[in-house]
């Protein structure tokens, strides 16, 4: 690649030394860099700086060098001084890869929980509407329904790995790329030079405030999206339900639709809601049309048909697409022949985890019994809450270890016991593996086991290692075990 090439794409830079160079590779961290390779300094709101690693990507023989004022460079190494090397990766990387997301139609969805559903499913109605769709999130990558790479380190790829997978997408011949938006991504400015035709809002509860510190500063993130991103001829697709719906309208430039259960959404149910272990029914309209009937979780369906209605389909391809969707690891059942349900959820935030929870009260007749913890290195304000709402709406609590990170695991549940109430029946159990048995073993005809937190997730983090766990392999294996399916 012409090193010059990539400079044609910032539109603030300083050129020091040779602009005419053949370039390698564009790599943000030092360790992996190459002889010939760019290194991008980038300055992250976590406290990490790139430019404290400069001389060490030199060393590793790296031939240019991306960063912000200040501080000298070898000569020996062309050097880019830009104002924002956020923004710089993400203009190179966009250019490294021919920007492949200008041949497509965007679709991001952003909000604290329900992205990776809405995702999937947006993905399955335009296929049955007959288009060739990528994605990417939390699930790693996909097109067509099929997993291109299941290990993408973030819900939303850095710039170089982002651009590549939506370049792959095209490649196979995708016209649509269907994206979670994480705000981590917008405040980090992962996103630039993408330019959304639509972007949904799902909902907005209290998480990552360990990074954003306020809500307030977490809900303008996620705003972001829509005001610096999507297209002004596009469409913000938007939960009227939602207490934050006034300031993501008020943040979008595009025409807005909006869905939820009040009859003047757009798109809303009409009559009762009813549910089940296996599935949710309700009844959606769209404005003053014929109602239809859905099976599947409210929101996140009604989030979906807005976008699905916007690109052509109609009743008929939502039924059928949606019917086809099972999402890894959100109220995923697992059966091993045990006379009682076992659900596995990813609701890792207090609102996430009391919705699931009402939702299994309506087809439990017995107990309702979940098992949960709360990740280490993230916001520990979060975690009373979350005791709060489990022992609120379930009759067993078993407190246990997510995935702890750097965190004493017994320190984060000293963290979650003020939330939990005193005539809720309460365990902790610290190994996650001990405590899932503890339910299992409680559990008898017509309870329901709910296992919350991590969902498909295949390892825990303990430390710095990251251990083999899938909560749903550990739990087939114990009633398998003792049910013999």
């Amino acid at each position: 690649m012409q090193l010059i090439r990539l400079l044609d794409a910032l539109p603030q830079k300083t050129v020091i030394g040779r602009s005419d160079k053949i370039v390698g590779n564009i790599v943000h961290d030092s360790r992996l860099v190459t002889p010939g390779d760019i290194f991008v300094a980038l300055r992250e709101p976590t406290g990490r700086d790139g430019h404290k690693y400069i001389h060490e990507a030199i060393a590793q023989g790296a031939s240019v060098v991306v960063k912000e004022a200040g501080g000298f460079v070898k000569d020996t190494t062309s050097v880019v001084v830009v104002p924002d090397t956020s923004r710089a990766l993400g203009y190179m990387a966009a250019a490294y890869f021919g920007n492949p997301a200008n041949e497509m139609s965007v679709i991001g969805i952003t909000g604290t929980n329900g992205k990776t559903t809405v995702s999937l499913l947006i993905e399955a109605i335009l296929q049955e509407c007959g288009y060739s769709v990528g994605g990417l999130g939390t699930l790693g990558s996909r097109f067509e329904g099929k997993v291109l790479d299941p290990t993408l380190n973030h819900t939303t790829p850095y710039p170089m790995e982002l651009h590549r997978t939506i370049r792959k997408i095209r490649e196979r011949g995708g016209a649509f790329i269907v994206m979670e938006v994480s705000s981590h991504s917008l405040v980090w400015e992962r996103l630039t030079e993408l330019n959304f035709n639509t972007c949904v809002f799902t909902n907005l509860s209290r998480d990552h405030l360990d990074t954003h510190k306020t809500f307030e500063a977490y809900r303008e993130a996620k705003m972001l999206l829509f005001s610096d991103y999507l297209q002004k001829d596009g469409q913000a697709v938007l939960n009227l339900c939602d207490p934050a719906f006034p300031y993501f309208k008020k943040a979008s430039p595009s025409k807005v639709c909006s869905f939820g259960l009040e009859k003047k959404a757009d798109v809303h149910t009409v009559g009762p809601v009813k549910f089940s272990k296996n599935r949710t029914t309700f009844t959606a309209q769209v404005k003053d049309n014929n109602p239809f009937p859905l099976f599947l979780n409210v929101y996140n369906a009604l989030a979906a048909i807005s976008v699905g209605l916007e690109y052509g389909a109609d009743y008929n391809i939502i039924q059928r697409a949606i019917s086809k969707v099972k999402v890894p690891g959100r109220l995923e059942q697992v059966e091993g022949g045990q006379p009682f349900n076992v659900l596995v959820d990813f609701a890792h935030t207090p609102d996430a985890l009391a919705a699931v929870l009402i939702a299994c009260q309506e087809w439990t007749s017995g107990k309702l019994i979940v098992v949960f913890g709360c990740g280490g290195d993230r916001d520990s304000g979060k975690r009373p809450l979350m005791g709060h709402a489990a022992s609120s709406n379930a009759d067993v609590v078993i407190v246990t270890s997510d995935n702890p990170r750097t965190e004493p695991p017994d320190q984060i549940i000293k963290d979650i016991e003020p939330g939990l109430l005193p005539n809720t029946q309460t365990q902790i159990i610290q190994d996650r593996g001990e405590a899932i048995l503890e339910a299992l073993n409680q559990a008898q005809k017509d309870d329901t086991v709910l296992i919350a937190g991590r969902g498909e997730e295949s390892y825990q983090i303990v430390g710095h290692s990251h251990i083999e766990f899938d909560d749903r392999v550990k739990t087939l294996e114990y009633l398998e075990a003792k049910y013999g399916k």
